[in-house]
């Protein structure tokens, strides 16, 4: 869908034809970077990769081939030094910032990270906690769930252990676009007792796409009273819808005959739209390198992605003078009772700040987790006692 509107869209000038081939990337990481190192002869520039695992390495030998390199997976901290990485570009604003920004506002500084046991969360994780740990914070744990019931109980009586954890980050597939670990771990959560406000469950993926929340009920809460009320203690983070959401837009191109496959909206995760938009962004570096007379080389093309503002999928995406992702996120949060998410607070990411909406957070019992000492988001202070 993409490259068809691409090879349409009279303001690009892109001076050769587009073309895709996609790249089945190995699930193991190890195979994954040898079968990425297959590809390097294949393509001008890449889309990925998806497993943070081995995104610096691939990074590494985008350079070394002088292609581009365009993700919104990667959180490598070290790959947002330009002049280290020429060649890498990010196609979403940093999930760390985003995070980092939510937690500075809330002063909810102590992190405890739950990865599915798949390669590529178990990696999300790792990294995520580097990055973190990067800014300064304190990452008590980094943990996989374990097989069955008894496994995932294992993992709640880990993280009870760790003192004075306020935000719990689980990386693995939304619940709400059909994560069933995701149920099953917030269901224990409850039947443990944990879901009763001490801790902030925050699902990661969400911060990769724009969910539709605007008019849009999540029937996964229907019939489901205990995941509904552990659902209560989770606040989920995602890209601002724009006018239109995500559903919206892939009704459009379903009805005007662009999209031929016979899918429902429900049926197609979100992240459609990211990569639509990350392959679109591609493209607004190819033609912004070419109006200025550079040769598009890796290093170049990826240079020349500021001052964008072109429209997305469902919402227009947009990067300031240095390149940086514009878009904003959103805070949504249920009312334990019904099927809805509701913003509560956006996060404007050319001020870097945190905005409340006016509709208050539903914690559960009412009481939000204990503030940590405002010193965590300092860089010049040291902090001490605690």
């Amino acid at each position: 869908l993409a490259v068809g509107r691409i090879s349409r869209d009279p303001s690009l000038d892109l001076g050769h034809r587009l073309d895709y081939v996609i790249l089945q990337e190995e699930c193991e990481t190890p195979r994954a970077l040898v079968r990425f190192i297959d590809f390097g002869k294949l393509s001008s520039a890449f889309i990925g990769p998806l497993n943070p695992g081995f995104c610096e390495v691939a990074t590494h030998l985008g350079e070394n081939w002088n292609k581009a390199i365009f993700s919104w997976m990667c959180i490598n901290y070290k790959l947002d030094s330009t002049i280290q990485h020429p060649a890498f570009a990010r196609t979403l604003p940093s999930p760390t910032q985003v995070l980092f920004t939510i937690m500075k506002y809330f002063n909810w500084a102590h992190v405890g990270i739950i990865a599915s046991n798949e390669d590529i969360w178990m990696y999300t994780a790792k990294e995520l906690a580097t990055a973190l740990r990067n800014h300064g914070l304190p990452v008590g744990i980094v943990t996989s769930l374990h097989k069955g019931e008894k496994g995932i109980e294992d993992t709640w009586n880990k993280i009870k252990e760790i003192n004075d954890i306020k935000i719990i980050l689980l990386c693995m597939h939304s619940v709400l676009i059909g994560g069933q670990e995701q149920a099953t771990l917030l269901t224990k959560a409850l039947e443990m007792g944990l879901a009763d406000g001490r801790y902030i469950f925050v699902p990661y993926d969400t911060l990769l796409y724009s969910l539709p929340y605007q008019n849009n009920s999540f029937s996964i809460f229907d019939n489901d009273s205990k995941l509904r009320e552990a659902y209560d203690a989770v606040l989920t983070i995602t890209l601002e819808s724009g006018e239109r959401t995500f559903y919206d837009a892939f009704r459009e191109a379903k009805e005007s005959g662009e999209i031929i496959r016979d899918l429902e909206v429900t049926q197609v995760s979100p992240l459609f739209g990211t990569i639509y938009d990350a392959i679109y962004f591609m493209a607004m570096a190819i033609d912004s390198a070419r109006r200025k007379g550079v040769r598009a080389s890796g290093a170049n093309i990826a240079e020349h992605i500021k001052n964008f503002s072109f429209p997305g999928f469902s919402h227009r995406v947009e990067t300031d003078s240095h390149g940086k992702g514009l878009n904003n996120y959103v805070i949504l949060d249920t009312d334990g009772h019904g099927n809805q998410l509701f913003p509560t607070h956006v996060l404007d990411m050319s001020a870097g700040s945190v905005v409340s909406l006016g509709q208050a957070i539903h914690f559960p019992n009412e009481v939000p987790p204990k503030p940590d000492s405002s010193c965590w988001f300092d860089p010049d202070v040291l902090c001490t006692e605690g």
